[in-house]
């Protein structure tokens, strides 16, 4: 039996607590898609009741997730998270595709379409012309990358702050509308689709991959846990927590649209949370939701950026990855050089999303699609190393155990081969991009070791 690789001499400080790793979770899951997909979800599904059972099913769906990947991150508390399951799971060519479509588009495009969602919202409060939209969310960007690059804790409370306003900003929008009696329970109708089965089931399809884009962001603690202390009782304590938090979150955020707006409205808005306010505070709402939002937004965005460099960080240490991404700040003690690749690369993702886009909102879409595919594809994969680590490494020390397992972890990625069949329908383009991104990263690998820049077992090939 092969243990876990040890830890290496290159590490990073323990200077992150359990709170900041449930503001991680919180966080990062807390982002746009409660605002932005919400209308996406209603145009698609046309009736409250499945509305509500697919933010709520997926939520628990995603929860079954992240309960498998707790016991991982206790069991390989190392920077990389689920580069390490993988690792350790299939071998190093899996491990390298993952990190290899975080660098290149999961990590990266979903900071881009953070960043465009926070443009949305700013030009709601301050007009501005494409160019300049585009410049700031290059800025914003930017702006975190040096954050991070001079301190991972200087990050981590930019983080817990923007968590704790967001959370204070959906609760509102929860509770405000019963408190000013402004909730009408006609609005619900109708309750049910009058589709039929075939038609019904694929536009549940469709809207599982805007809802899944909201709950994305659960596996971001993970590739942290070089940086927590006591990651083997605080990483599942904060997965259990933060996920628990948001799918109740989520619920009542769409239950309260739907009770404040007609179902015509929501489907209609591109930013719901402000046509709430509006109705409830006139244009002054509209102002002070749009703010929200973008603290929101601008959180989730900071959440990423602080998790991605981690992944490059810990695949460079092992060699597959250019060395210098795996050096530690002298002064700082961050993986710096990680930090200024990623925000270097995001920053030219969002250029190319406004110049290939003329609205900010087709640019958020366009990068959100493209990360469900790539990011979940490797999640499912993250998932059932639980089930082949108990085969591989029977007797490693294993600090939690995952609750309701073989069950949890087997929901999980029965939904996701669903949600799979789902994108390999309707998201096609997404798909074989992936898929060839996917392919040239094989390459690349390929050539990598061929020129002896790795050290990898041949049994992994």
């Amino acid at each position: 039996m092969k243990p876990p690789i040890e830890p290496h001499r290159e590490s990073l400080p323990r200077v992150l607590g359990l709170f900041d790793a449930v503001a991680i979770v919180v966080g990062s899951i807390i982002g746009s898609g409660i605002f932005l997909k919400a209308s996406v979800v209603a145009r698609e599904l046309h009736a409250f009741g499945p509305i509500v059972a697919i933010w709520a099913g997926l939520g628990l769906i995603t929860l079954c997730g992240a309960l498998a990947l707790a016991e991982l991150a206790a069991m390989l508390p190392q920077a990389g998270g689920p580069y390490v399951y993988l690792r350790e799971a299939y071998g190093r060519l899996p491990a390298f595709l993952w990190g290899w479509t975080e660098f290149w588009v999961v990590r990266t495009g979903s900071l881009g379409a953070l960043a465009c969602a926070t443009v949305i919202y700013l030009n709601r409060i301050l007009p501005m012309p494409h160019g300049v939209q585009a410049a700031v969310g290059v800025g914003l960007i930017l702006f975190l990358t040096a954050v991070n690059w001079r301190s991972t804790r200087w990050g981590a409370s930019v983080q817990s702050v923007t968590a704790v306003i967001k959370v204070g900003f959906v609760a509102a929008v929860i509770v405000v509308p019963f408190m000013l009696g402004r909730t009408n329970t006609s609005n619900l109708a109708p309750v049910w689709s009058d589709e039929s089965p075939l038609a019904f089931w694929r536009s549940i399809g469709v809207a599982a991959v805007a809802v899944l884009w909201a709950y994305d962001g659960w596996i971001n603690v993970a590739p942290l846990a070089e940086d927590i202390r006591n990651p083997q009782r605080n990483i599942p304590l904060a997965l259990a927590l933060g996920m628990v938090l948001i799918v109740s979150v989520y619920v009542a955020a769409n239950t309260a649209y739907h009770l404040v707006l007609p179902m015509d409205e929501v489907i209609d808005s591109p930013a719901v949370a402000s046509e709430v306010f509006y109705v409830l505070f006139g244009g002054v709402g509209a102002t002070v939701a749009a703010v929200g939002v973008m603290f929101s937004t601008f959180g989730a965005t900071q959440s990423n950026l602080l998790t991605g460099p981690r992944i490059y960080f810990a695949m460079a240490r092992d060699g597959l990855f250019p060395k210098r991404l795996a050096a530690v700040h002298d002064v700082h003690k961050t993986p710096a050089n990680a930090v200024a690749a990623q925000g270097i690369w995001a920053s030219v993702l969002v250029i190319g999303a406004y110049a290939w886009q003329d609205q900010p909102s087709n640019a958020f879409d366009a990068l959100t699609d493209f990360v469900i595919f790539g990011g979940s594809l490797f999640y499912a994969l993250a998932v059932a190393a639980v089930f082949v680590l108990r085969w591989k490494l029977p007797d490693a020390p294993r600090p939690y155990r995952t609750w309701g397992y073989p069950f949890t972890p087997a929901i999980y990625l029965l939904a996701f081969a669903a949600a799979l069949v789902s994108m390999l329908i309707d998201k096609w383009e997404q798909t074989a991009a992936g898929s060839g991104l996917i392919a040239a990263g094989v390459i690349y690998y390929a050539w990598r070791v061929r020129r002896g820049k790795a050290t990898i077992d041949p049994t992994s090939l």
